[in-house]
């Protein structure tokens, strides 16, 4: 008879199995934390209803979760490859927690999600260097370790629980029901509606649609067939003569200099009434200049803008910027003018490969051209220098043939994110803040560095006295684009909208012999005019290819064009007083009167739909004829 051993041997337990970590649990904890990061991105809370209004901007983020661990729970029952599926779900979990720390960064930041529109218009990752180590503080880099490893060991810890959560599952369903339920977003509620789209998703979804879908706009035909004539060359215009008549007996200038403020609009320079002091020099030399107060960015890139500036043109629509279209640009201001005797140079003391590369410019006119990597002085941030090194380049490269007739281009840089002060500099209180206050933080770093690209500006003219070339010298004056700081829209940065903070832009044309008294214009124009407007003071014949028309022609329509395109594609026109926005992703339409309504906060679309019919007509002939244009059809 066989020895039967007693049962609590422990050499006859069935040694315990670890139960396989539910996917369905793992979505709920990564549902908690998403939840969690809408609720630090939300106001603080004031009543109850904060509760709510979280309810309402993270369903979606709450969906998404529990979307992906039903899926992965289905895909993990009954296959011998579970194990693998959990894994892999596990791993896919943890990266959706190191992203949100990345979320609520660029939501912060951009009061958006992150894109791949956004992505896109990163052409060198090395330009956004300091504007990224700007930001990585010692909380920051340790959250982008600490959420997902807690995340993790949180889920290995209570995620081998048998049997489904059914009560947590309840409390997710009574969650999404309430933010659905309370969730009404209106049609101008630009940052809630963006703080509630799940950051996950919309990544993907505007990541496949930029890959293999299609998000050409068509408009209707409906336009009259005369509005296309606003957009065509000069060439097709018949014989191009000039406008502008300087006073009897003064000649005209013979030299000229470009000076692009990256990053500048007209919001916060005390040129154009600012209650910020941060462009005192610019508003003493208006005393010698002709300023216009409606000049537009037709967007907020700057390599689209360079486009725009260089070749006057439009610089085309979203999804298809020039240089991208079949039609080959035409000749440049710097082309021009040096076949006209000049020498020509183009300055940056940022990145130049953010425009496209020095070969890239010089192949379209510019003798020579250098960033801060040639100005041989020290680095202020990753990619670029102090103004004063522009200037002081600038002046080298003018005294080197000083007699000779010169165009030069210089793109400042120092207004550009993140604000850099010089070494030594002390800091203006344009306004008080708290520590922790990193919007006003931001905000106080920008005017600041305005402020000392304002006092560069002061040296040039004064250099240019000194050297007896003020007279002789057009020295004009423009932003890239504007950049917004959450004031009076709630968005931050540039690219995203084209409200004014974001698309209005300086344009003063310097010259004590000209403008001995300095005056203002409310002519309405963009960048594409620039070029016609400084052939036509020079006395030079502009290009025919060139669609923009000199700002001093009194028969130019009023009117500038506007785009976006990093998320919703946005459609402007200024013409006269009214502003019309059309954004064709979600369906909407704006219309403001500038005239009373200078920061665009009273939507009038509803109450003028005659009026924005007319707008959206000559939006859609815009665009018509912009799509033929960029084929090489348009004439």
């Amino acid at each position: 008879m066989s020895e039967t051993k007693p049962s609590g041997d422990p050499s006859s337990a069935a040694k315990p199995e670890h139960a396989p970590v539910s996917t369905l649990r793992a979505a709920l904890w990564l549902a908690a934390l998403l939840v969690g990061a809408k609720a630090v991105l939300l106001d603080p809370p004031r009543s109850w209803r904060w509760v709510l209004d979280l309810a309402a901007v993270s369903f979606q983020d709450m969906l998404f979760a529990l979307a992906l661990g039903t899926v992965a729970e289905i895909a993990a029952r009954g296959t011998a490859l579970a194990r693998v599926v959990r894994c892999v779900t596990l791993a896919v979990f943890t990266l959706c927690a190191f992203y949100v720390v990345l979320a609520v960064g660029i939501y912060q930041y951009f009061s958006r999600p992150l894109t791949y529109d956004l992505l896109s218009l990163v052409r060198n990752a090395a330009t956004i260097q300091s504007s990224v180590s700007e930001r990585l503080t010692v909380p920051i880099v340790t959250a982008f370790i600490a959420v997902p490893a807690g995340y993790l060991v949180v889920v290995l810890w209570a995620g081998r629980q048998r049997g489904l959560p059914v009560r947590a599952l309840a409390g997710a369903g009574v969650w999404v029901a309430a933010g659905v339920w309370v969730y009404t977003p209106k049609p101008d509620d630009w940052e809630n509606g963006q703080l509630a789209l799940c950051p996950h998703v919309e990544l993907i979804r505007s990541t496949v649609v930029g890959l293999v879908g299609s998000r050409q706009v068509t408009f209707p035909k409906d336009f009259p067939p005369e509005d296309l004539a606003e957009f065509r060359p000069l060439k097709s215009r018949g014989a191009v003569t000039g406008h502008f008549e300087p006073p009897a007996g003064v000649e005209r200038p013979r030299n000229v200099i470009v000076v692009v403020l990256e990053s500048v609009g007209t919001k916060y320079m005390s040129l154009y009434g600012s209650r910020y002091e941060t462009t005192p020099c610019l508003a003493a030399e208006s005393a010698h200049a002709l300023v216009f107060d409606n000049f537009y960015s037709h967007l907020g890139y700057t390599f689209c803008s360079f486009v725009a500036i260089s070749f006057g043109m439009h610089p085309g629509l979203p999804w298809c910027y020039a240089p991208a279209g079949g039609a080959p640009l035409p000749p440049s201001l710097a082309s021009v003018l040096r076949e006209r005797g000049r020498r020509t140079v183009y300055l940056q003391s940022g990145d130049m490969d953010w425009t496209g590369g020095k070969t890239w410019i010089e192949g379209f006119g510019f003798d020579e051209a250098h960033d801060y990597r040639e100005f041989g002085c020290p680095r202020l941030s990753a990619e670029s220098a102090e103004e004063r090194y522009l200037i002081d380049r600038l002046l080298r490269w003018i005294d080197a043939k000083r007699s000779q007739p010169f165009m030069a281009v210089c793109w400042t840089d120092q207004t550009h994110d993140p604000y850099t002060p010089s070494p030594g500099a002390k800091p203006v209180e344009f306004l008080s803040h708290s520590p922790g206050d990193a919007r006003s933080a931001d905000l106080s770093r920008y005017l600041n560095a305005l402020r000392e690209t304002d006092r560069q500006m002061g040296r040039l003219f004064a250099a240019l006295r000194e050297r007896g070339l003020a007279n002789d010298t057009l020295v004009v004056v423009t932003g890239d684009h504007g950049e917004a700081f959450r004031e009076p829209h709630r968005h931050r940065g540039h690219g995203f909208a084209i409200y004014e903070e974001d698309v209005h832009v300086p344009l003063m044309l310097w010259n004590p012999r000209l403008f001995p008294s300095g005056r203002r214009v409310a002519t309405i124009g963009s960048h594409m005019d620039l070029n016609p407007t400084i052939t036509d003071i020079l006395g030079t014949k502009p290009a025919g290819e060139w669609q923009g028309r000199s700002l001093l022609d009194p028969s130019r329509p009023s009117r500038a064009y506007f785009v976006a395109s990093v998320g919703d594609y946005l459609f402007g026109v200024r013409d006269g007083q009214w502003k019309y926005i059309l954004n064709t992703t979600r369906g909407r339409e704006m219309l403001f009167n500038l005239a009373s309504d200078a920061d665009e906060q009273r939507n009038l679309a509803a109450t003028e739909p005659e009026r924005c019919r007319r707008l959206r007509q000559r939006i859609a002939a815009w665009v018509s004829f912009e799509e033929e244009f960029l084929r090489g059809r348009g004439n």
